[in-house]
This record gives C-alpha cells, sequence and structure tokens, in this order.
C-alpha cells in the first residue's frame, strides 16, 4: 500500500479544477491578454544634499475594472537614465488609491500633501495597520528596486469595480516620493539614515519642536531640507522623475482577487477590549528607535549598540468562494 501525501491530493484536485474547467483557455493565453504601460511622475528638482518628500494626487494609471499584474519603479534623469541609488537615495516611495467626485475641476498635482478634504476619501489596502498609516497599495523604501512584483495567474488585485465606487465618483491614485541627493555630502549614510545634526533641524515640517533624543529619522528630513555638505563642493541641480510602469489585464469572471497586506515590525499590537482573542489593536510607528542593549556577560560578547531595523512582509490572500487561503 502506498501512503500518499495529503498536499500531494490537494494539488491533484487544484489541478484536475482547472483542466476540468472552462476557464483553462482564460488562464493559457492570459499572456496575450497582459497589457503594459509606462508613466513617468511630475518632475522634482534636487541639487547637491537636498531633500524632496512630494505628493502627487491624480497621476496617470490606467483606467476602468481591471486587474493589476505589476508594478514597478525608479528614478530617471530627463532623458530616462536610471539614477543609482549612491547619487539619489529614494528613502521610500508609494502609492496609493483614493475616491474623488468626478465634478472636482482641480485636482492637485503639485506635490504638496492634502491633510483633509471632504471630497476625498482615501482606499487604503486590508491592513494591517492602523488608520491610513502604510496604506499604500505598491512601494516601501529603496530596496523595492529591481524587485519582482508580477503575479502569476490566474490572480491579479482588482479595482474600479463599479459596485465599489459611490456614484458620481471615480478611482484615483496619489503618488509619494521620498529622495535625498547624496552627491557632495559630508556622510552619505548619515544624511540617508536622516541624522538630525547633519540637517540642522530642531523643528519638524509642522513647525512642532523635536524631542532631544530624537537623533534621526524622517522628522529630520523632511521636504526641502538640506544635508551638510562637504566644505567648498558645489554641484548642480537635476531634473528626476519616477518612471513606473504598470500591467493588468481587463477583469473578468476567472481571476481570482487578492488582497495586500503591510506588517510592520514595529506595530505594538495588543488584544482589543472585549475580544476573544481574534480582535487587536494596531500601533504601526513605522520608525522606531532602540536603545543600547547589555549582552548578558557570560557570552562574553559584552555591550553592543542594537540599530533599529522596519520589516514589512507583504502578504497576499486568495479568496475563492468564500474560502482564504494564505500565501
Amino acid at each position: 500500500m502506498w501512503f500518499v501525501p495529503r498536499e500531494f491530493h490537494f494539488s491533484v484536485a487544484i489541478l484536475l479544477l482547472l483542466f476540468g474547467s472552462p476557464c483553462l483557455s482564460s488562464f493559457l493565453n492570459a499572456e496575450n491578454k497582459i497589457k503594459s504601460a509606462v508613466f513617468l511622475s511630475p518632475k522634482f528638482e534636487l541639487g547637491p544634499g537636498s531633500v524632496i518628500n512630494k505628493e502627487y494626487y491624480d497621476i496617470d494609471f490606467p483606467r476602468g475594472h481591471i486587474a493589476l499584474k505589476s508594478f514597478n519603479a525608479e528614478v530617471v534623469d530627463e532623458v530616462g537614465n536610471p539614477i543609482p541609488l549612491h547619487e539619489t537615495y529614494l528613502h521610500h516611495w508609494g502609492v496609493g488609491r483614493y475616491h474623488q467626485s468626478k465634478h472636482v475641476t482641480h485636482t492637485r498635482n503639485d506635490g504638496k500633501r492634502m491633510l483633509q478634504s471632504s471630497n476625498i476619501v482615501k482606499v487604503r489596502n486590508s491592513g494591517i495597520c492602523q488608520g491610513n498609516t502604510l496604506g499604500q497599495y505598491f512601494g516601501i523604501g529603496s530596496e523595492t528596486r529591481g524587485t519582482a512584483t508580477d503575479i502569476p495567474d490566474p490572480f491579479g488585485i482588482e479595482i474600479g469595480n463599479p459596485a465599489e465606487v459611490s456614484e458620481g465618483s471615480e478611482d484615483k491614485w496619489v503618488l509619494n516620493v521620498h529622495a535625498i541627493d547624496t552627491r557632495g555630502v559630508e556622510d552619505k549614510l548619515g544624511c540617508t539614515e536622516c541624522k538630525c545634526e547633519l540637517y540642522n533641524v530642531t523643528v519638524d515640517e509642522y513647525g512642532r519642536s523635536i524631542r532631544p533624543d530624537y537623533k534621526g529619522g524622517w522628522l529630520c528630513c523632511y521636504d526641502c531640507t538640506q544635508c551638510k555638505l562637504k566644505e567648498g563642493f558645489e554641484g548642480p541641480k537635476r531634473s528626476l522623475y519616477l518612471r513606473y510602469t504598470v500591467k493588468w489585464v481587463d477583469w473578468d469572471d476567472f481571476i481570482v482577487p487578492l488582497k495586500i497586506y503591510v506588517i510592520d515590525v514595529t506595530d505594538s499590537m495588543k488584544q482589543s477590549d472585549n475580544s476573544k482573542g481574534t480582535n487587536f489593536d494596531h500601533d504601526c510607528k513605522v520608525n522606531e528607535f532602540i536603545k543600547k542593549h547589555t549582552v548578558n556577560a557570560s557570552m562574553n560578547v559584552g555591550s553592543r549598540p542594537v540599530s533599529s531595523q522596519n520589516i514589512r512582509i507583504l502578504i497576499i490572500l486568495i479568496k475563492i468562494q468564500n474560502t482564504e487561503l494564505e500565501i
């Protein structure tokens, strides 16, 4: 008698389901249906040591009821040449979704933030952080450069479903770009880590005092700040863009919709009040400091600093006939 693992039964069942269903041809021909487009963000300018942190609303993006298959982005110059990270450090970037009335005649696209707007309804990802924290659909930091984001068939990220957009509104997208020009700076690593002493700031972008024990982070490298240059260094400003490539297919009933979750290691999650263990309150801090930690002397390691690291994991949840499978 042969022993057959249960996982094998499941895999065979899936294969039989695919090959015995009328949607097989849809899967096999998916490559022929994929559409692709390349877009440029609005232009931004950076000089040596300078910083931009802009939000561009109503960016160019595929429209209609579609399934996104991939999204990739990189910083380029005016002729389309990619800019290396050691010259322009992409601190973070993100693409978010929102709904806005079709009757709005002007949508701000000047790089300034819309902190409050009655006609903007943000549509965040599926979680897990509180409010709109880390609610983007794509993008995080410089480590995303060159990372493949292709979504295999029959899956896709559904957008533009008319049933999910209120009457009189439409799907739109916002792009956030936070970049630091490190040409000629005194301390490249310190500039990319946003050490406050290198930016000579004591207040944040809203004019609020920065606490004395805050040594570095995005409170100190906000839009239009300047990192310390080497004495006598001069260099030209240059015009840059975020170039992003989107691939998608038209929506049909054979596509399996995916959900996007972003997890932050700084999340101090706790069980909700009156919860039986299934509901939690999240507090993603995004950026946090870890104090020096003294290792047990018996380990013969001594005292050493432990640096702050943010780890975010993309989890895709597949929903098939009301059953969720995590991959």
